[in-house]
């Protein structure tokens, strides 16, 4: 049996897998908030002790003892972590890692420790055939220090780090099939960041970290209604996107629609500007490629109207992703979409 966690900046997940013969079986999931006030909710100031406690509480929850816990895995996230698709010169596994780390140091914030990183060769370079194509995960031993002590300070031995890019990979792949031609979009709406990622068999995989997702969702809503986060918390729940309108006059026979037309959605159209500016980039930068299938998943992809408000203004067909939802389970799942990272996780594990 694997067990997986996301820390998220929002809620805590947990899965518990295990293979049969059918493939793998969803045995135990939960989720559960970090902050139980939330107009004490501050994302920047989510500490250890959040996610420890969070964490903590949820495997009581569900049944967990984690000293018991054998096969766990855990994932980095954030600036924190660098994802790039690499071209090299075929050359032996020292060479290769040296080359590696002095690449990692172009594109991780120094913190004064070293450079921690892991590579796949994804094959030989399709245009030079003297290359091979590497991914490069990249972070800092602080980072992976600062993570193992959230770990063991839940009671878990220390497992696997995943990375949230390459778990969202795996959930992908192994619930879909790698495009042929052209590249598939990924785009994971958190609660402090959102991931764009983009991949095909014959194109580079590509991340980007956009710092606008539910958080944001939320604090545009609080400004707009004069509210404090509780309470937009639960109006964005209950009214989507539209919860974040507002007007420019408060004297209802003075409304002005057009005004409304102005000023609404801010926040969302911010995202879907920057998904845009994204999206262009990975076209300018990659030679012959074009966009086939759009998914949305994450916990604040379930916001009322955001993927239609996604899709209409990137012109695109836009699709929930929510794989576990075809996996065998004896469980209730509210907001299947928030456990897509943490699944690619066990997915990893159970490969692993």
């Amino acid at each position: 049996m694997i067990t997986a966690i996301d820390f998220g900046h929002s809620h805590v997940k947990i899965i518990q897998a295990e293979q049969d013969v059918d493939g793998i079986k969803i045995t135990n999931i939960g989720s559960k908030s970090i902050i139980d006030d939330l107009n004490k909710f501050n994302i920047d100031d989510i500490r250890k002790s959040h996610w420890v406690a969070t964490i903590q509480d949820l495997c009581s929850e569900m049944g967990i003892i984690p000293k018991k816990v054998k096969k766990l895995i855990t994932s980095l996230s954030g600036h924190h972590i660098s994802i790039k698709q690499l071209t090299t010169l075929e050359m032996e596994d020292e060479d290769l890692i040296a080359s590696l780390e002095f690449e990692a140091k172009k594109h991780i914030p120094l913190d004064g420790t070293e450079a921690i990183l892991d590579y796949h060769i994804l094959g030989q370079n399709k245009d030079e055939l003297d290359k091979n194509d590497v991914l490069l995960i990249a972070t800092t031993k602080n980072t992976v220090t600062a993570h193992d002590s959230i770990v063991k300070g839940a009671g878990f031995k220390s497992g696997i780090f995943d990375a949230d890019a390459i778990a969202l990979s795996n959930a992908y792949i192994e619930s879909k099939e790698l495009p042929e031609e052209g590249v598939d979009v990924i785009i994971n709406i958190g609660n402090k960041t959102t991931s764009l990622l983009c991949w095909g068999k014959n194109h580079r995989f590509f991340v980007r970290e956009l710092d606008i997702a539910g958080h944001h969702f939320t604090l545009a809503t609080m400004k707009s209604n004069n509210l404090n986060y509780e309470e937009a918390e639960a109006l964005k729940i209950e009214k989507g996107i539209e919860a974040a309108s507002t007007t420019s006059s408060t004297n209802s026979e003075e409304h002005d629609p057009l005004a409304i037309k102005v000023a609404e959605n801010t926040v969302y159209a911010n995202l879907t500007e920057e998904l845009r500016k994204t999206l262009r980039y990975y076209m300018k930068t990659s030679n012959g490629a074009f966009f086939n299938k759009f998914y949305l998943c994450g916990g604040s992809a379930v916001t009322i109207g955001l993927k239609e408000f996604i899709a209409d203004n990137l012109n695109v067909d836009l699709e929930l992703f929510s794989p576990i939802e075809s996996l065998k389970h004896q469980v209730d799942i509210d907001n299947p979409s928030q456990f897509t990272t943490v699944l690619g996780m066990a997915f990893r594990g159970m490969n692993n």
